[in-house]
């Protein structure tokens, strides 16, 4: 398994990202009320936060399936991954800092600061393991 990751440092950092989704996915699907009202958001937007959960759950699905079979020629994952965690932080540091559309007194920036951060790490990861995944 180490192996299939160069080493302990990347697969340190797939498995930072995999607690992350695992943890927002969750909370997406099965705790959607109380995700919802953190953030003061409407409980009308159950249905799409709880669609944001299931995407995030298919990644975890599919970060599973890697941990386990390996990093091999699996880079469409990886730079899907990076690209929508760098569009997502894009569109919410547009929304929070610039058109502010539908704020709350619950606004946080987390939504493009842990995306951003996402978006490194899964970054740091096309490069590192550019040897294994571009098979």
């Amino acid at each position: 398994m180490v192996e299939s990751f160069n080493g302990y440092l990347y697969l340190i950092i797939f498995l930072v990202l995999l607690v992350m989704n695992i943890f927002y996915g969750f909370n997406c699907l099965f705790r959607t009320e109380k995700f919802l009202e953190k953030y003061a958001i409407s409980i009308e937007a159950a249905f799409f936060c709880r669609f944001a959960g299931a995407m995030i759950s298919a990644a975890v699905l599919m970060q599973l399936y890697i941990l386990f079979r390996g990093t091999e020629a699996a880079w469409a994952f990886f730079n899907f991954m990076f690209v929508t965690m760098t569009l997502i932080s894009a569109v919410s540091f547009y929304g929070f800092e610039i058109d502010k559309l539908g704020l709350t007194d619950k606004s946080s920036r987390e939504g493009y600061i842990s995306t951003g951060v996402l978006a490194i790490l899964w970054g740091i990861l096309c490069f590192g393991l550019a040897d294994k995944i571009y098979i």
